[in-house]
């Protein structure tokens, strides 16, 4: 396997991290109604599956994030040290971090109600303290762009106009409709892009791209790299990934492992984080992507959010 240089850099995350209470129920109650679940699962998810699948591939990782003062952020803590994540960022302590709540209905159908925690409510300070070397790969999830910390966020982009290090962004849902001045930063700053489709076609449009351009995903990749003039992954699920490794190159499509699913979620963020784990370890970015190819696809035959294999199990379907 390519990409075995020892690691000399880490992944930092500047993304949320708060707890998902999952459950399972026969339907969404109407308004002033009941529902009973049979169980609830309470997991650190967010920003945590993106890092534990970093520390899978045997490289280190940090947090960068606020967390809060309670239960839920002592859940939090707890999880981080169990992976040996160092929490670089903020401690806020005068609120818990947020939760998530999933509810998954007879249909498969989730609705979700988050609360939002310490983790939301950054200055813009909150990132002051983090000074990532050159060998280091920065993690930004675009759901900052939705909450008071992007205004942190905004700082930190502009602090780091030039810089050496590489930062990975997953825009998520949410980028698209962020406002101009932190979605320009943030195309200023030139990461590697990595979506899936639908979130492609969402930044896409936001950008002015139309007609023929965004025809399929193989085309949406290209424009797209082309516009942010940076490489862009767009995830194509059990397909695997279409690349456009430079601005403007064409895009190809990086193939997976096919498997039968069992549970999708969180597949994007072992991608993500597999990924960069790979380039930390000396992977060409084609390589890295087919390594987290690999993983995404062993992830959706496991239950739960954070299933990302190790990197030995990995090593016999490349």
């Amino acid at each position: 396997m390519s990409g075995d240089n020892p690691a000399t850099g880490r992944v930092i995350s500047l993304g949320q991290m708060l707890v998902d209470l999952t459950m399972r129920i026969d339907r969404v109650p109407e308004p002033g109604g009941d529902a009973f679940a049979d169980e609830a699962v309470a997991r650190v998810g967010s920003s945590f599956n993106i890092l534990h699948a970093v520390r899978q591939m045997g490289v280190a990782a940090a947090h960068g994030g606020i967390i809060g003062t309670g239960p839920w952020a002592t859940q939090i803590r707890n999880a981080l040290a169990d992976d040996g994540i160092a929490h670089i960022g903020l401690t806020d302590s005068t609120r818990d971090s947020g939760i998530c709540m999933a509810m998954t209905d007879a249909r498969a159908e989730r609705t979700f109600v988050t609360v939002r925690g310490a983790e939301t409510q950054g200055d813009e300070r909150c990132f002051n303290g983090i000074e990532p070397a050159d060998t280091d790969i920065v993690h930004i999830n675009g759901y900052t762009f939705a909450h008071p910390t992007s205004r942190g966020l905004l700082a930190f982009l502009e602090r780091y106009t030039s810089h050496r290090f590489t930062t990975v962004f997953d825009p998520s849902s949410v980028a698209a409709g962020a406002e101009d001045r932190l979605l320009n930063a943030i195309i200023v700053h030139r990461p590697i892009w990595s979506c899936n489709y639908e979130e492609g076609l969402a930044l896409g449009r936001r950008l002015g791209l139309s007609g023929a351009i965004l025809r399929d995903a193989e085309t949406v990749c290209t424009a797209l790299s082309e516009r942010l003039n940076a490489p862009v992954i767009l995830r194509a699920g059990a397909s695997g990934a279409w690349l456009s490794a430079a601005a403007g190159e064409c895009a190809r499509l990086v193939p997976s492992h096919h498997v039968h699913a069992v549970d999708t979620n969180g597949a994007g963020d072992c991608h993500v984080g597999v990924m960069s784990a790979e380039l930390i370890r000396g992977a060409s970015l084609y390589e890295a992507v087919r390594i987290a190819n690999v993983a995404a696809a062993i992830s959706v035959t496991r239950s739960g959010p954070a299933t990302c294999p190790s990197r030995q199990e990995i090593e016999p379907f490349l």
